[in-house]
């Protein structure tokens, strides 16, 4: 099913975009957005909010944005302290959404990239990017490439009212499958979020996307209840639910929220070990492997990584975040040294938010780090 809307083309003064912290779910530094709005017209979608400040209709507009390969380009070129880092082409839109077929601004993103030998992670809910099979393995072999699929439900016809443009979630189980097979070097799997309450969290739905998700061959799958209901997006996705047979939700959906953004944190404690149990079943990690850089920042990265993943692990088991150990690992990715140095001179308890528990957790990995730098394959200890 295609969808017609106004195409816009407008050059944009930037391109990629620098986050403060790496992303710790999809290890993101940089993103890029090849296009404004998205026609997938998925009913819940985030970017309606007021937070991204789109100036369009974001249903039956589409922002071109001219030039943008020669943009990034360009600002990998110059820029003098723009480290090799992992980018993630979409966010706000759907990086291959119906328009890539026509324009290609994401493959001429993605050929930028594999120029300059940076890693990627992409999201998406199209098959289209199967078309690109070739060029994400030539990433996947030069640094690191990892593909996501967006997959909630299995039932085509629900998918069908919640995400009208997308592809079936058939056909994105079955380009999961079709890169697993032809390029075993990208890192794939799901992004089972947002997980949309009285439709999509019932244990039927939520052990058949895992099943279905290991069956194709994924690496991993990557949970959240996250659904968010604020300002504009919230109004769009109640009139479509109201509009549906699905009205019948809409009451015990605003009575779950009461009148906040996010699903409560009661709600959230019931669906992680219900998940959690799900995905060790059918044997597929929680997180994604993550890149890491092979200069001063590759033990940052690992114990980075080391520290989020406990964290979030910690979470999604006992309901308890440990804000201490989260942004112990944040804040360790803007290190200007390699912790290993830190570690020699013994003033690991200087780093930000690295108390005296962090301290002793991180130890036995940076002692083997000590004895291995030198080697390769150091995953095993992490």
């Amino acid at each position: 099913m295609t969808k017609n809307f106004k195409i816009i083309h407008r050059e944009f003064k930037t391109a990629l975009n620098k986050l403060k912290y790496p992303d710790s779910w999809f290890w993101c530094r940089y993103t890029i957005n090849p296009y404004s709005g998205c026609a997938h017209t998925c009913i819940y979608c985030d970017a309606r909010s007021q937070r991204y400040y789109l100036d369009q209709d974001f249903e039956n507009e589409i922002i071109v944005k001219t030039n943008i390969d020669k943009k990034l380009d360009q600002r990998i070129k110059r820029a003098r302290k723009l480290l090799p880092d992992v980018i993630g082409p979409g966010g706000v839109c759907d990086a291959y959404q119906p328009i890539e077929k026509e324009v290609e601004n994401t493959l001429k993103i993605l050929k930028v990239i594999a120029k300059h030998k940076f890693p990627m992670n992409i999201a998406t809910k199209n098959k289209m990017i199967t078309r690109d099979i070739d060029l994400l393995n030539k990433i996947a072999e030069d640094t690191w490439c990892t593909v996501g699929f967006s997959i909630t439900t299995t039932d085509e016809e629900l998918a069908q009212f919640l995400e009208p443009y997308s592809s079936p979630p058939k056909e994105r189980l079955e380009a999961l499958k079709r890169i697993k097979s032809k390029a075993p070097n990208i890192q794939v799997g799901t992004y089972f979020m947002p997980i949309i309450p009285f439709l999509e969290d019932n244990d039927e739905n939520l052990e058949d996307v895992v099943k279905q998700s290991k069956k194709a061959g994924a690496d991993f799958i990557l949970f959240s209840p996250g659904l968010t209901i604020r300002d504009q997006q919230a109004e769009f996705f109640i009139k479509k639910l109201k509009n549906s047979k699905y009205e019948h939700i809409v009451k015990p959906l605003l009575n779950l929220f009461e009148g906040q953004m996010y699903p409560p944190t009661d709600y959230v404690k019931k669906l992680h070990p219900k998940l959690l149990s799900y995905c060790e079943e059918y044997g597929l990690p929680i997180r994604q492997k993550r890149w890491i850089p092979n200069d001063y920042r590759k033990w940052n990265y690992k114990i980075s990584e080391l520290l989020l993943n406990k964290e979030y692990l910690d979470v999604v088991k006992t309901g308890k975040s440990n804000n201490a150990m989260k942004w112990a690992g944040l804040n360790l990715n803007n290190l200007e040294e390699s912790i290993i140095n830190v570690y020699k001179r013994g003033e690991l308890s200087k780093l930000n938010n690295f108390n005296k528990k962090i301290v002793e957790f991180v130890k036995p990995y940076l002692e083997k780090s000590k004895e291995l730098e030198h080697k390769t394959g150091l995953d095993k200890y992490l």
